[in-house]
């Protein structure tokens, strides 16, 4: 069984123009420079000279080059003349001893670098699928689910599909989305559902949210919490622009109730741990609150009710496929559970 955890990071929109100075005065090793085996074009013409170009642009030098790509120096600088011909750009200023990157040959630079990591990706999906003979399953999660709920589904899939690889990534809901719709995700996990794209969805579940403290807390005696009750309390918040806030500061506001807030993130698992080091209350989903509770918290219900939802989201018109499909069985049999395990604990109190 292998995995791969991927965290939600924003899109590298590639180095800036004047970063490309910095990676010329510095040698790369080799296997840093050319271009996947795999994908080179068998005749060795349109890469060959990309591959020259960047190993110069990398290596800072047309002999750094050569060494790099185990070839002459002449050979180097007749590639890069012949892409510059090809592309009808000036890459390089040539002075007596060196070559000096144009303004061109950097916006170029850049270009290429976005062109090769998409392809060394490529080589990596295509090693992935030969690696993994049962198939691959890849998985989006909102960051609330991505610690537990989702973890303990993934081990009980591994037990039935032990020759599947398994690839998760956390993010916001808005991530997660643009994954699915990418394809780069074969289901995905979203609190919010985005109407501007094409997914098939259904709903995992809708629970009411919790007041979660430190257990020695005054309120935590408290059959319910109310917005009345945290008037004065150091309030841990979403972040300004989470979808779940607005829910929040509507109870609130509508109880006519300012909180204090003194702590804001957009992670719910963050506003765990801070609740668990005492830094103050929250209001926050009980199935992500329960992994927290070997921390000294508690959980009350919160009243009036807020809820906490969370939708399964797939490509429509995808054909289907056994791995999800049964990942999505396993996933909700472990949601059920969970749900009646929360339960059952609100009754003993």
């Amino acid at each position: 069984m292998a995995f791969d955890v991927i965290g939600a990071v924003a899109l590298d929109p590639g180095r800036r123009h004047g970063a490309a100075n910095d990676g010329i005065r510095h040698v790369a090793k080799e296997g840093q420079i050319r271009m996947p085996s795999a994908l080179r074009e068998r005749e060795g013409v349109r890469f060959s000279y990309v591959e020259a170009f960047r190993a110069v642009m990398i290596s800072g030098s047309t002999t750094a080059a050569a060494r790099i790509l185990h070839t002459s120096q002449p050979n180097v600088s007749r590639s890069i003349a012949q892409l510059e011909k090809a592309i009808g750009l000036q890459l390089f200023e040539r002075m007596p001893g060196k070559v000096v990157p144009t303004t061109d040959g950097l916006t170029f630079f850049n270009e290429v670098q976005r062109s090769f990591h998409g392809l060394r990706r490529l080589e990596e999906a295509a090693n992935r699928i030969r690696r993994f003979s049962g198939g691959l399953l890849r998985i989006g999660s909102i960051q609330t689910l991505a610690h537990g709920l989702i973890p303990r589904a993934i081990k009980r899939f591994a037990e039935i599909y032990p020759e599947t690889g398994i690839s998760i990534h956390a993010g916001h809901s808005a991530a997660v989305s643009q994954w699915v719709d990418e394809m780069s995700c074969d289901v995905g996990i979203v609190s919010h559902l985005y109407e501007n794209y094409g997914f098939s969805s259904e709903e995992l579940y809708s629970v009411d949210g919790v007041c979660l403290m430190p257990a020695e807390h005054r309120l935590a005696g408290k059959a319910a919490v109310r917005p009345a009750d945290l008037a004065d309390e150091p309030y841990i918040s979403f972040a300004q622009n989470d979808h779940g806030r607005s829910d929040v500061d509507e109870v609130f506001s509508k109880a006519g109730i300012d909180r204090r807030i003194t702590l804001e993130t957009p992670f719910s698992t963050i506003t765990c741990a801070l609740v668990a080091q005492g830094l103050g209350v929250a209001i926050v989903n009980p199935l992500a609150a329960q992994d927290y509770r070997h921390l000294g918290v508690v959980m009350r219900p919160f009243r009036p009710s807020i809820k906490h939802e969370a939708r399964l989201i797939y490509p429509k018109g995808r054909p289907e496929n056994r791995l999800v499909a049964s990942f999505i069985e396993i996933l909700k049999a472990v949601t059920m559970e969970e749900k009646a395990a929360l339960s059952a604990m609100r009754e003993r109190g």
